[in-house]
C-alpha cells in the first residue's frame, strides 16, 4: 500500500467553487463561446444595417469577447492560486498537528504495519520512524492485550463497529512495557483506495504507576488498619451512614463489613440512651467542622453485650463533597480485665481469692467505726497452719498452694455470711467475727476453725498429709481500739497458742484465756451431760396467799455432776444461751414438765400450773409454737396447767413479733407469764397489749420487804398497775413470814420461795402435796 498523499483534490474544503472543478470552467466557456457566436451575429445584423459600421462592430465583438475570455481566465487562475494556497495552510496545519500533538499518532494497514507515526509516538516507544515502518503493531504488543485488539481491529474491519478503545501495553525498544490508552479509527477506503486504521496512543504509563501506587498504599493501610485487632476504623456519612467498616470493627461489634455498611451508626453501636446525645455531637462536629472530643464510651455489641471503647473522631470536609467523618475506636476490653484484675489484686489474694491483709484490715476499720456508734464485740482471729514449711518442702509449692486453697475454702464454708475470712499471707488466715454474745464466744468459733483444719487433707497427686492449726484471738473493745492494734494483738496471741504446744487457741490476755478454756470446757461437759442425761428439773411451790394452798410449781433445771456435783444454773445457762444448746434443753424441759404433769394427775393429785421458763432465743425461733402443740398433744398434759415464763427483754426487743408470737401460743390454751418484772425496761403500751396472764415481781424487789420503803412502794405499784391491767400477781424469792405478810396485805395473789419450800424433786413434791393435806 502507498502512503495516501494530500492535495487539494482529496481535501473538502476544495471541492466546491469553479476552480475545483476544470471541466465545469471548460464546458461554460463552450457554452458562452457557442451563445456568443450564434447570437451575436444576429444581434448584430439585426441592430446594424450599415456594412461598414457592421464590420466595426464586429470588430469590437471580437474584443469583447476577448475580454470576457481574459477575465474568466483571470478568475480560473485566481481560484486556483487562492485553493493551491489554503491547500499548502492546511497541509501545513496537519502536518503541525500530526508532529506537535502530546498523544502518539499513527497510520496503520489493515495488516497491521505502522504506514506513519508521529514524533510523540516514536518518542514514546523508542523507535525512529523508519524502524517503526518496518514493525507491525502486533511485533510490540503485549502477549496478553493482543487477542483482544486484533479482535476488535477485525470487527473495525468488517464494518461491525467504527472505532474501539482499550488499555494496553506496548514493548519500549528498551525491552519494558509501557501502559497506553489506545483510539482507534477505520478510514474509508474509498477515498485512498485501500483500508488503513488511525490510531492514537496516549501514554497512560505514569498513570498506571500512580494507580499501581494508590492500590499498594490502599492495601498497606488496609492491611494497617486491619492489622490491629484492637483497633475500629469506621467510616461514615453526615447522616450516620457507614461506608466504611474494618476487620477490627467485626472483631469488636460483631457485624460484617456487608452487614454495617449502609447501615446508621445509631442502629450498629450506640446505646439507646446515647441516640439524642451522638446526634447532636455529630450534627456540632459537621457543622463546625471540629471533630467531637476523643473520649471513653460503652458501645454496644451485635449481640447487645456492652464493650467500652475510647472512641476518636477525624472530620474529612473535601471541596465539593458532602463531609464524612471516622471513628477510630480502641477496644479496652482487655485493659479493663487488666484494670479490675489490677484493682481484685489490690483487695485480694490471687491463690485463694480470699481478701488480702489490707481488705481486711479496711474491712475490720469499717466495723469498728460502725461499733463505735452501736456497741458490740467485735473478735479478730489469726490462724496458722503450724509446720506448713515443712509439706512445701517435701511435696513443692505447688501442693502447698492447692492445699491453702482447699483449707480456704472449707473454712469459708464454715463461717457465716456476715463474718470475714482473709488470708493473710503465707499460710496465715484471719477471720473477722461481729456481734458475738460473749468473749468465749470467739475461742469458740476458733476452735470450730481449727477442727476444721485439724484432720487428713487429699492432694491432687494422692498423698494425704494431716494438719494442725494454731489460732489468736483479740476483741473489740475488751483488748485494743483500732484494726491494726487488733490484728497485733491477735498476732501475739497466736505466737502465745504456738508456744503452748499448737493446735490450740489463745487470747491477747492470759486471765480471758483461762476463762474461755474453762468455759469451752464447761460447754462440752454441758453437751455430755445432755447425753448421760445428767440434768433434771425440780418444782418449787406457788402458794395462794388467801388461801395458803399450792396451786402451782415452777419447773427449774439442774445439773448434777458426777464430778463436781450440782451445778449452779447461773454457769451454764448463759453457756448453753451462748452455744445454741438452750434450744435442745428448752425443749427437753418443757416436755419433761408437760410427762411429770400427766404423772402427778394419774396418781390422783388435784390440777397444777406448772411454769417453765422460755429463753429469749428459743423465743425468737418461729418453730416454739408447733413444738409446744406437738408437747401438749404428744404427752396429754392439760393446756390450761402449763405456764410459760418470759423476761421483760425478750418481748420488748420486736413489740409486734412478740404480740403475734404470744397470741399464737395463747390460742394453744396455755398461760403465760412475764418472770422478773420491774427489771426490764417494760413500756405500758406495750404491756397492755401482750395476752398474758400473770406478772412475776423480781426477787430484787422482795429482799428488803417491807422494811425498804422504796421496794414496798414499788410492789405495790405493781400489783395496782396489774390488776388494772387484768394480770394476776406471783412474787418470787419470799425468805421470811413478814414478806409474805406484806405481799398478802397489798393484794398480791401468789408467792414462791424458801419461806415455803426450796425447789424439790418430782418424788419429794409430790410427797410434800400429800403431807400437806391437798391430795384430796
Amino acid at each position: 500500500m502507498t502512503l495516501p498523499t494530500y492535495d487539494h483534490r482529496h481535501l473538502p474544503v476544495l471541492n466546491k467553487g469553479l476552480s475545483h472543478r476544470p471541466w465545469f470552467g471548460a464546458l461554460v466557456y463552450l457554452a458562452f463561446g457557442v451563445f456568443w457566436i450564434s447570437s451575436s451575429d444576429f444581434l448584430l445584423g439585426a441592430i446594424v444595417t450599415d456594412p461598414e459600421l457592421y464590420s466595426q462592430y464586429q470588430t469590437y465583438k471580437g474584443w469583447m469577447y476577448v475580454a470576457f475570455t481574459a477575465l474568466l481566465a483571470w478568475v480560473l487562475l485566481w481560484q486556483r492560486t487562492r485553493a493551491e494556497k489554503e491547500s499548502n495552510q492546511i497541509r501545513s496545519l496537519f502536518s503541525l498537528t500530526f508532529e506537535l500533538a502530546n498523544v502518539g499518532i499513527a497510520h496503520v494497514s489493515k495488516d497491521g504495519q505502522w504506514l506513519r507515526c508521529n514524533a510523540r509516538l516514536c518518542q514514546m516507544f523508542g523507535y525512529s520512524e523508519i524502524e517503526m515502518q518496518q514493525m507491525t503493531f502486533q511485533d510490540i504488543t503485549h502477549p496478553d492485550d493482543l487477542n483482544k485488539d486484533l479482535t476488535q481491529m477485525e470487527q473495525l474491519g468488517n464494518g461491525i463497529r467504527r472505532e474501539y478503545n482499550m488499555e494496553k501495553r506496548y514493548r519500549h525498544k528498551e525491552g519494558h512495557y509501557i501502559w497506553t490508552r489506545l483510539y482507534v479509527r477505520a478510514v474509508d477506503a474509498s477515498q485512498f483506495g485501500e483500508l488503513f486504521f488511525i490510531s492514537i496512543i496516549e501514554d497512560i504509563q505514569s498513570i498506571k504507576e500512580t494507580e499501581t501506587a494508590l492500590r499498594e498504599t490502599n492495601m498497606k493501610f488496609s492491611a494497617l488498619l486491619d492489622s490491629g485487632a484492637d483497633i475500629s476504623v469506621q467510616g461514615y456519612e453526615a447522616d450516620g451512614t457507614t461506608f466504611y467498616w474494618n476487620k477490627a470493627s467485626e472483631r469488636i461489634y460483631g457485624y460484617r463489613a456487608d452487614e454495617a455498611i449502609g447501615r446508621n451508626l445509631l442502629d450498629l453501636i450506640i446505646p439507646e440512651p446515647m441516640h439524642a446525645v451522638v446526634t447532636s455531637g455529630v450534627k456540632a462536629m459537621v457543622e463546625s467542622g471540629q471533630p467531637i472530643p476523643s473520649a471513653e464510651l460503652v458501645l454496644k455489641r451485635k449481640n447487645q453485650q456492652p464493650v467500652t471503647v475510647f472512641s476518636s473522631h477525624t472530620l474529612i470536609d473535601l471541596p465539593g463533597k458532602k463531609p464524612q467523618f471516622f471513628c477510630i475506636d480502641i477496644d479496652l476490653t482487655e485493659q479493663k480485665k487488666q484494670e479490675q484484675r489490677v484493682a481484685y489484686l489490690a483487695d485480694f489474694d490471687a491463690l485463694t481469692d480470699l481478701p488480702n491483709r489490707q481488705s481486711f484490715v479496711k474491712r475490720l476499720s469499717q466495723v469498728l467505726e460502725r461499733s463505735s456508734r452501736r456497741p458490740q464485740l467485735v473478735a479478730v482471729i489469726v490462724l496458722d497452719v503450724d509446720h506448713f514449711k515443712n509439706i512445701n518442702d517435701s511435696y513443692g509449692h505447688a501442693i502447698g498452694d492447692e492445699l491453702l486453697q482447699q483449707v480456704s475454702q472449707a473454712l469459708g464454708r464454715l463461717l457465716r455470711p456476715s463474718d470475714y475470712l482473709a488470708r493473710l499471707g503465707g499460710d496465715e488466715f484471719a477471720a473477722l467475727i461481729e456481734g458475738i454474745e460473749q468473749p468465749e464466744d470467739a475461742a469458740r468459733v476458733a476452735d470450730k476453725l481449727l477442727n476444721c483444719i485439724h484432720r487428713v487433707w487429699t492432694l491432687s497427686n494422692g498423698v494425704d498429709v494431716k494438719l494442725s492449726a494454731s489460732a489468736g484471738i483479740s476483741l473489740f473493745p475488751l483488748h485494743e481500739q483500732t484494726a491494726d492494734s487488733l490484728l497485733q494483738g491477735a498476732d501475739s496471741a497466736l505466737y502465745k497458742a504456738k508456744s503452748e504446744g499448737r493446735n490450740t487457741s489463745a487470747y491477747y490476755s492470759d486471765g480471758m484465756t483461762q476463762s474461755a478454756r474453762e468455759r469451752l470446757t464447761l460447754e462440752s461437759r454441758l453437751r455430755n451431760a445432755i447425753v448421760e442425761q445428767q440434768l433434771s428439773l425440780h418444782y418449787q411451790p406457788q402458794i395462794d396467799l388467801s388461801s395458803g394452798r399450792i396451786v402451782g410449781a415452777e419447773a427449774l433445771l439442774r445439773w448434777y455432776d458426777p464430778d463436781e456435783g450440782f451445778i449452779a444454773p447461773s454457769r451454764f445457762i448463759p453457756i448453753a444461751e451462748s452455744s445454741g444448746l438452750i434450744h435442745e434443753i428448752g425443749l427437753w424441759v418443757i416436755e419433761q414438765s408437760c410427762r411429770q404433769g400427766v404423772l402427778w394427775l394419774q396418781e390422783g393429785l388435784p390440777p397444777l400450773i406448772i411454769a417453765v421458763n422460755v429463753s429469749a432465743h428459743q423465743f425468737q425461733r418461729n418453730e416454739l409454737q408447733q413444738q409446744i402443740a406437738d408437747t401438749l398433744l404428744s404427752s396429754g398434759f392439760p393446756a390450761e396447767q402449763l405456764e410459760l415464763e418470759m423476761t421483760e427483754s425478750a418481748l420488748m426487743t420486736q413489740h409486734e413479733r412478740a404480740v403475734g408470737m404470744l397470741s399464737s401460743l395463747k390460742a394453744l390454751g396455755i398461760r403465760l407469764a412475764i418472770d422478773d418484772f420491774g427489771t426490764g425496761y417494760s413500756s405500758l403500751a406495750y404491756l397492755k397489749s401482750f395476752p398474758i396472764d400473770v406478772l412475776k415481781i423480781d426477787k430484787s424487789f422482795i429482799d428488803q420487804l417491807p422494811e425498804h420503803q422504796q421496794d414496798a412502794e414499788i410492789c405495790k405499784a405493781i400489783v395496782t398497775l396489774a390488776h388494772t391491767l387484768g394480770f394476776d400477781v406471783l412474787a418470787e424469792g419470799v425468805e421470811l413470814a413478814a414478806q409474805q405478810l406484806y405481799l398478802q396485805q397489798i393484794g398480791c395473789d401468789c408467792y414462791q420461795g424458801y419461806y415455803y419450800s426450796k425447789p424439790l424433786p418430782a418424788s419429794e413434791f409430790s410427797e410434800l402435796l400429800k403431807r400437806v393435806g391437798l391430795s384430796d
